[in-house]
């Protein structure tokens, strides 16, 4: 079962829902919500798992079946990048909880296994590139054919499209710390909710990108040496991102 950080666990909450808990809940949660509990396509085939404490509902995260602010604590990992309208579905989730947890891939992530192209875009479960500008906003961008294939033209932008250029991400992948792969946002009471229409470029739209963030994930990342050995593997299997790191100005401690 899934459980957060011990110094961010809701010890005191009594009611605690996880929206799309799939075969990995959250421990400790009292409801369990899925939209098609017979369907683990997303699931990768797994059998749905409702704790015996929980009580199975199903029902939409846009569309919550719940009183306003029924739940002291809302989970909701690996939801929001599925779904056709964030501003519902953020707006369902903070109407019926008082806090709660969001876990999404992150755009590093995302756009990195994109690239591959190993899957066409008709079949891409995921519509939105999710990351947090700040610490109580949230922010989505579509995920496209052409956002994907999209760079910010600022320094970070161009420093990630080379970076990917000069690895096998769906190998290099497994380097990276689960932190640099993820999205989490804590909130309480409520966050600011962003909705672009397509990719920021900061130079151009005076907004943050959503490339500062993946820079900084990365790098912080190739300077984690509890995956000394991870690191070091690639660094010897894919020797052109260190010129990518040098050109561009970052050292770290194994790139």
């Amino acid at each position: 079962m899934n459980r957060l950080p011990l110094w961010k666990r809701p010890y005191f909450a009594g009611r605690i829902l996880d929206i799309g808990a799939g075969h990995n809940p959250f421990k400790g949660v009292t409801h369990v919500l899925e939209i098609d509990p017979c369907q683990g396509r997303q699931r990768g085939g797994n059998k749905l798992l409702v704790p015996k404490s929980a009580k199975l509902i199903v029902g939409d995260v846009a569309a919550l079946p719940f009183q306003s602010g029924s739940f002291d604590y809302v989970y909701a990992s690996h939801v929001l990048e599925h779904v056709d309208s964030p501003t519902s579905a953020c707006r369902e989730v903070m109407r019926v909880g008082h806090a709660g947890y969001i876990e999404t891939p992150s755009p590093f992530l995302e756009q990195g296994l994109a690239l591959r192209g190993l899957e066409p875009p008709e079949n891409w479960f995921h519509k939105w590139f999710v990351f947090s500008r700040d610490v109580d906003v949230l922010v989505f961008e579509p995920k496209t054919q052409e956002t994907v294939s999209q760079f910010c033209s600022c320094p970070d932008g161009q420093f990630m499209k080379e970076f990917y250029t000069s690895v096998d991400f769906g190998e290099a992948q497994h380097c990276f710390r689960r932190k640099a792969k993820t999205t989490i946002f804590y909130w309480r009471s409520s966050f600011l909710l962003e909705v672009r229409k397509g990719m920021v470029d900061c130079r151009q739209d005076g907004q943050v990108c959503r490339f500062i963030g993946m820079k900084k994930a990365l790098l912080a990342s190739c300077n984690d040496l509890f995956r000394t050995a991870r690191l070091l593997r690639l660094r010897k299997k894919f020797p052109g991102c260190k010129t990518v790191f040098r050109k561009y100005g970052h050292r770290t401690v194994f790139v």
